[in-house]
């Protein structure tokens, strides 16, 4: 019987740590994360200027911070700007999205203690190539 129990054991722990892989967050390369991260779109900056990008697919929701995630390339987010639903506007701490590195998830928190985002607006480019895009989650 004993033996009957480690086997099983050993083969859920194995089954286990095969999933973990499919539940993996943003900042380990994709899927969802149950951490309550949630993807919520992507933006394209294209050419070597920057660009700004709205994003506003928010509607208000109560967000603890934002992650970015550059996918196609190298890019550098100059600006990232939030409205709050109270109609205030931040520039929010972009000195870590210089350069992003492909795959990799830049968090990025927001201040205070209202976070209900109603706007996002991005200013960013690609380093390196012609087009970058730039995954936007949110966590909760």
């Amino acid at each position: 019987m004993k033996k009957t129990l480690h086997i099983f054991a050993a083969t859920a722990a194995l089954a286990a740590g095969l999933s973990l892989p499919a539940f993996a967050g943003p900042g380990d390369g994709g899927g969802n994360d149950p951490n309550f991260w949630v993807r919520l779109g992507a933006e394209r900056f294209e050419g070597g200027m920057d660009h700004e990008s709205r994003f506003a697919g928010w509607g208000g929701r109560s967000v603890d911070r934002i992650g970015l995630r550059a996918t196609n390339g190298f890019a550098r987010c100059a600006r990232v700007q939030a409205t709050f639903r109270n109609g205030h506007t931040r520039d929010l701490d972009t000195s870590r999205l210089s350069r992003m590195v492909p795959g990799h998830t830049y968090r990025v928190d927001l201040p205070g203690g209202d976070r209900n985002l109603v706007d996002l607006r991005l200013k960013c480019r690609a380093l390196g190539q012609y087009a970058v895009s730039v995954e936007i989650f949110a966590r909760k």
